[in-house]
């Protein structure tokens, strides 16, 4: 006799959302908008004759099915995730699973990696971007790089790559009407920021300057599509050399300032310390950790 099954895209979706009790935080989890994860959550509604989601302006709860449903999906899941990771181990013993953040892959580990296949041909890398710390209790993700302050509970992080961050921007800014030769001239032009208002908050009170709200401008999730604005003439955003240098001398940006911001932050190697019982997750990560060196 046949499983009678929703749809199980519409499944997954609840999953994410009733675990995260987000539908915005379902969407980034699972790469969609949040009209799909709306939709999905509609498919699943529909299907059971039931609501699963109390939807509030500010925030969304569980309803008393949803209450019932969500612990028994979780567990089908997490069944699934672990004998799919048997069989990937089984069949895969030298893929290595990896999570970057894209600005980090794309401008400071790509250029390297060719160093790694030439030390160790017989591993392959499953290289993932994404933002933010992973939850390898519910990913397949061997090993990642992420960027913080390296406190993530039930991990090893080693610090990787620490960033400095000062101001950059078109040349044009520097010769117009208000030139960025004099710092409180900052105060005419769109501040770009890197996630949050925080780094920029942290710089003008190093520069002592006080009175440009940094709590305005554009906020920007990719560090790649910050600066490529900041080429483009948008406003200014705080770079640091590992990701403008090649910009600064070929003359798309400058630094119109020469105030630097240094902060506990860094790109850490991060994994469950069991993973590093697997000769190719460990391999990777000595090898990233040696170009310290």
């Amino acid at each position: 006799m046949g499983r009678r099954l929703p749809p199980l895209n519409s499944v997954k979706c609840f999953e994410a959302a009733g675990r995260l009790l987000s539908f915005t935080g379902a969407a980034k989890e699972l790469n969609v908008t949040q009209a799909a994860i709306s939709h999905q959550i509609k498919v699943i509604e529909e299907y059971l004759g039931v609501s699963l989601f109390d939807r509030y302006p500010r925030r969304l709860a569980l309803t008393e099915q949803g209450r019932l449903l969500l612990p028994d999906i979780i567990e089908a899941f997490d069944l699934v995730s672990t004998a799919i990771g048997s069989v990937n181990q089984e069949q895969l013993p030298n893929m290595i699973s990896v999570r970057l953040a894209p600005s980090f892959a794309a401008k400071w580990l790509s250029p390297r990696l060719k160093y790694f296949w030439l030390q160790y041909p017989e591993f392959d890398l499953c290289l993932y971007h994404a933002h933010g710390p992973v939850d390898f209790d519910r990913e397949d993700i061997d090993l990642a790089v992420t960027y913080g302050k390296g406190d993530w509970p039930g991990v090893v992080a080693d610090s990787l790559l620490s960033l400095d961050f000062f101001p950059v921007c078109s040349p044009a800014f520097m010769n117009n009407d208000k030139p960025l030769t004099d710092i409180n001239n900052l105060r005419y032009y769109t501040l770009l920021h890197d996630a949050n208002y925080e780094c920029w908050s942290d710089w003008l009170r190093l520069a002592a300057v006080t009175d440009i709200n940094s709590h305005k401008g554009t906020i920007i999730d990719d560090t790649n599509v910050l600066i490529q604005t900041a080429i483009d003439g948008q406003g200014i955003a705080l770079g640091s050399t590992t990701f403008v240098e090649d910009h600064l001398e070929s003359g798309r940006l400058v630094c119109p300032f020469d105030i630097t911001l240094e902060n506990e932050f860094a790109y850490y190697v991060v994994c469950p310390e069991s993973h590093l019982k697997n000769p190719a997750v460990r391999a990777f990560k000595e090898w990233l950790l040696s170009l310290l060196e």
